[in-house]
């Protein structure tokens, strides 16, 4: 294992914080490649050679007892059972001796965790690499074969594809990013078989059907509340079909960004399925141009302020079934200013919201007008 400058650079710098003395840390060319002595760095260290050939400590009685060292100790350092390097503390004897044990032992517990969180990296990088392909209509079966095998991923297994996004990104960093992947890797990885990334605003998960769509929803809305309420993050999610071939996996992946496109644009809940997915099916995979088309000639006459208002309305009065009172309530007016602005909205568009076939029209209307927002933006 070779260890890298800048780490042997911060645990020489740690280290001095801790016994105020200078530190050097010395490959295993005998090269010291850090220290908290710039004026050392780079050169050969004759004391390292023979810590690295005994394998035991050494101390340095005086100046140049070897070539290119000064008064110290210096101590061999191992990752497991393999020396990595050597470190070595300048200073008076009586001083130093009494640190070796210590900053051996505190350098190898530093080099271990930096071990492990550079395989955590690469394992993440890997299965973020894995659902790409997964994903992607270009995908090569073999490499994918391949790499599953080495992360020992089961791909003949039925799998439920589901795609998350933060919707507030700008309050993302990477500190947060990474309490949000330990969120997620506490909530599904009591199953191996659940693999999820997650890049920038963009949450992919291939999760194991051994439990029911159900189960996730109820999984995904819990992970949505913990980011929420622990990091003010806000998560929406789309669940899409199920799938036991690479080749189901894209269309199952398209229909998982159908979904969450639909509770992004149009629903107020924080995870929309696409089994249970109507309009939303078709709204969100038509043609802009032609979206554009249909909203142009219905709310054409419309100024932007005026399709948000008219939109709300509309909205809350079919959630209300047409009542006038409740609409009314619900959107804090008098039920005349309703009534007002209903008769307002029909001159402008020639169509009367308060009949059934024109507030079909019009419903579908502003629904197209705020995915093409989505879309555009």
């Amino acid at each position: 294992m070779k260890i890298e400058q800048s780490l042997a650079q911060n645990i020489v710098v740690s280290m001095k914080e801790i016994i105020n003395q200078e530190l050097n840390f010395i490959d295993m060319d005998s090269i010291i490649i850090a220290s908290t002595d710039e004026s050392r760095i780079g050169k050969s260290h004759g004391g390292a050679q023979e810590v690295m050939r005994s394998k035991e400590d050494l101390i340095i009685d005086y100046e140049g007892q070897y070539a290119g060292t000064k008064k110290g100790i210096n101590v061999p350092v191992y990752s497991d059972l393999d020396m990595v390097g050597v470190i070595g503390i300048t200073g008076d004897i009586k001083e130093v001796e009494k640190y070796g044990k210590i900053i051996k032992n505190m350098t190898e517990i530093l080099i271990k965790d930096a071990w492990l969180k550079d395989v955590s990296f690469k394992k993440r990088e890997n299965y973020r690499f894995l659902i790409e392909q997964l994903i992607s209509e270009t995908g090569e079966v073999q490499n994918i074969l391949h790499l599953a095998g080495l992360l020992n991923v089961d791909l003949s297994l039925e799998r439920i594809a589901a795609f998350g996004e933060i919707t507030n990104f700008a309050a993302l960093n990477d500190e947060k990013s990474e309490k949000l992947s330990l969120l997620l890797r506490r909530a599904l990885v009591y199953d191996p078989q659940n693999l999820f990334n997650v890049n920038g605003s963009k949450i992919r998960l291939a999760l194991n059907a051994n439990v029911t769509i159900e189960r996730y929803e109820f999984i995904l809305q819990k992970i949505g509340n913990d980011a929420e309420s622990q990091l003010g993050l806000h998560l929406k999610f789309g669940i899409g079909t199920k799938c036991n071939t690479i080749k189901d996996f894209h269309s199952s992946f398209e229909r998982a960004q159908i979904a969450l496109d639909w509770a992004l644009i149009n629903s107020d809940a924080a995870i929309e399925n696409y089994n249970d997915l109507d309009l939303g099916i078709i709204l969100t995979t038509l043609d802009l141009d032609v979206e554009t088309q249909f909203v142009n000639k219905i709310l054409g006459k419309l100024s932007e302020e005026e399709k948000e208002e008219f939109s709300e309305i509309l909205t809350i009065y079919g959630n209300n079934n047409g009542s006038n009172y409740k609409t009314a309530d619900q959107l804090f007016i008098h039920k005349n200013t309703l009534q007002y602005k209903l008769i307002k909205l029909e001159k402008l568009t020639g169509y009367d919201p308060r009949q059934i076939d024109d507030y079909v029209i019009l419903s579908l209307a502003f629904k197209l007008y705020n995915v093409m927002r989505k879309q555009i933006h």
